[in-house]
């Protein structure tokens, strides 16, 4: 396990999956849950090459298909640690026989953490180290501890927005749409997430608070150029998950082509591409 601290907050995180597994801020502890495998068995995994899940769990590129679980093989690879300091620690994986089976292209993934005063900013840099394009899909999936109801919590967008909310039907989505009114008092409840996920795609908003009845801020979640955002719990499950992603699930009338797959990010050969989020605390 790799420990960062800061006078401010401290975290870990596990060179499995380089997951992040604690971060605690002295006026309040850990937010990241307490994992339970009864309710979910993970505590912040990042989603890589895909987010969300493949049609019939497969994808077909060229010539070949190639089964993929749901969220792609990061979460469970061994990360190779390249650099660790006290308040920062990057960390790669690179292609192997394991994901050349389920992915047959050449990448460098490197995922670095760093404690920055009073927040943990969080980057992925992906690298196509192969001779032609690349395609993929990224994305974080941490999830926050709730102490007490989920209806004790609520979230502050920083305005008024009127968006469509793409629907999810056994894992896929189904093409239809539903508005949803967010505010800067987005009251949660069991009952948003019965069928699955919110799903934003293209959020108009670069940040959100995650904010408890008679306390106010917990910390804000700050998010320049995510290109969709999942919000996500298990009726009754003590925790929330707010979701950075670069890509999502497969539709229900989706080709199964992977060059055609909707949200997929292309990468020439040696091109690279970085994606970031920061949890930030208030100052105490």
């Amino acid at each position: 396990m790799i420990s960062l601290q800061n006078p401010h907050i401290t975290a870990s995180i596990s060179p499995q999956g380089a997951e992040l597994q604690s971060l605690n801020r002295a006026a309040y502890g850990n937010i990241i849950w307490r994992k339970d495998d009864q309710h979910w068995n993970r505590f912040a995994p990042i989603l890589f090459p895909i987010v969300g899940r493949l049609l019939q769990d497969q994808y077909r590129y060229g010539n070949e298909t190639y089964a993929m679980k749901q969220h792609g093989f990061a979460r469970d690879e061994m990360f190779e640690v390249v650099e660790q300091t006290a308040s920062k620690a990057v960390l790669k994986l690179t292609d192997n026989e394991r994901t050349r089976l389920q992915y047959p292209f050449a990448f460098e993934l490197l995922v670095s953490y760093e404690l920055l005063e009073h927040s943990l900013h969080t980057q992925y840099q992906v690298r196509n180290t192969g001779d032609s394009n690349m395609y993929c899909s990224i994305g974080g999936h941490p999830g926050f501890h709730l102490d007490g109801n989920l209806s004790d919590y609520y979230l502050d967008f920083g305005g008024e927005y009127v968006l469509p909310q793409h629907l999810i039907e056994g894992n896929y989505y189904s093409g239809k749409t539903q508005d949803i009114k967010l505010s800067r008092n987005f009251k949660l409840e069991d009952s948003l997430f019965q069928s699955d996920a919110i799903v934003l795609k293209s959020p108009p908003f670069q940040s959100l608070g995650f904010c408890k009845q008679g306390i106010g801020n917990i910390f804000t979640f700050h998010c320049k150029d995510w290109t969709a955002l999942g919000l996500w719990t298990k009726p009754g499950a003590p925790f929330f998950c707010i979701e950075p992603w670069w890509g999502w699930a497969d539709a229900i009338d989706a080709t199964g082509n992977l060059e055609e797959k909707e949200g997929i990010q292309v990468l020439a050969p040696e091109g690279q591409s970085t994606f970031e989020y920061t949890i930030a605390f208030q100052h105490e």
